[in-house]
């Protein structure tokens, strides 16, 4: 089914002059939250979605997982077999998303992406590859293979005087590799940007450790960034109740979306890790939809010469970059309303 026929549930229709172009790129089979964003974006009438691109998560392959198996004092072959023994039988489950062996977190990601968008019903919404590893260098000849980067090259330079937005859910790899290969889009693309640490200190953020080294490439380029930062995005937060009752009864979409959380809290909960919390979720990338559905009027965000990213994460505050938006607060009442109303409207449910 075309997305158009889904959006015309909604029974209102965006002007076209207010509709926002828009790439959506995701490491949706990391945890539980994305899936969430995506659909949000998808039933978002307001935004022209050009495409979805499937991106990687492998700093859980290089530093989470090593780390686990040192928690439980086991080999890293047995935590990936004790992991998948945990998840094998779940809804929604395959393999256990947060411990994906190196190299191959990207392509699960690109499968999850195809089931959201079967269980969404909607057919002409290309998804696309991106690159399977981060950044080794900011060398033109030494970046990874990335469709997702051509296809954001792609989108960006076609005859529209609009900007092309890239909400970005997870790593920055992509469209670093995307500017790399083509400065040009510099001036047509604004980044979205969920992560980094609070200001102005910065610190261990999952998003920015995928691939610092991007994200100091993006910092550096005269490209738009908005950036929304892990104190401000965490405050998207739900109950499980909430899951239970606004959004497992919306359609098969809404039973996964359901299930492959509930699924996920309870398996992760009983390993050695603080996270997930036990009865809260925080949907942490969809302040990516809040920021372009808000009005332009509203002012909750701050400009920023653009730190640079230390080793450890932390930040360097300079005077001598470019200035970036950062968000101070997303309107949570609107964004997860918004979302409950959309499924409910789009796929069922009371």
């Amino acid at each position: 089914m075309k997305r158009e026929e889904i959006l015309q549930r909604l029974r209102f229709h965006v002007p076209e002059k207010k509709r926002k172009r828009v790439i959506v790129h995701t490491d949706i089979k990391n945890e539980a939250d994305d899936p969430f964003t995506i659909v949000q974006h998808l039933l978002t009438p307001s935004e022209e979605v050009e495409g979805i691109i499937a991106g990687h998560n492998e700093w859980m392959a290089g530093i989470m997982v090593p780390k686990m198996a040192e928690q439980y004092g086991i080999s890293q072959e047995e935590l990936m077999a004790k992991m998948s023994d945990m998840t094998e039988s779940g809804a929604g489950t395959e393999g256990n998303p947060m411990v994906t062996p190196r190299g191959k977190s990207m392509e699960k990601n690109y499968r999850e992406g195809v089931k959201i968008l079967k269980l969404a019903q909607i057919d002409d919404v290309p998804l696309v590859r991106g690159s399977a590893y981060e950044l080794a260098s900011d060398r033109p000849e030494e970046l990874p293979e990335s469709e997702g980067a051509d296809f954001i090259i792609q989108q960006a330079m076609k005859k529209d005087d609009r900007p092309l937005y890239v909400a970005l859910l997870g790593c920055l790899t992509d469209l670093a590799i995307a500017y790399l290969k083509e400065p040009q889009i510099a001036d047509k693309v604004i980044a979205v940007w969920i992560g980094g640490g609070d200001y102005p200190n910065g610190g261990g953020e999952f998003n920015l450790m995928q691939d610092v080294i991007a994200a100091r490439v993006l910092f550096d380029s005269p490209m738009e960034i908005w950036q929304i930062p892990m104190n401000v995005y965490k405050t998207m937060e739900f109950s499980l109740a909430e899951l239970v009752d606004k959004i497992a009864p919306c359609g098969e979409i809404g039973a996964y979306l359901c299930q492959q959380m509930l699924d996920f809290n309870e398996k992760m909960g009983n390993t050695p890790n603080g996270f997930p919390h036990g009865e809260t979720w925080s949907i942490g990338d969809n302040p990516t939809v809040s920021v372009l559905l808000q009005g332009s009027e509203r002012v909750c965000w701050h400009m920023e010469h653009a730190p640079y990213i230390n080793d450890d994460y932390s930040y360097t505050m300079r005077e001598d970059s470019k200035m970036i938006r950062v968000y101070d607060s997303v309107d949570t009442r609107l964004t997860l309303s918004d979302l409950f109303s959309k499924l409910r409207l789009c796929y069922g449910g009371r």
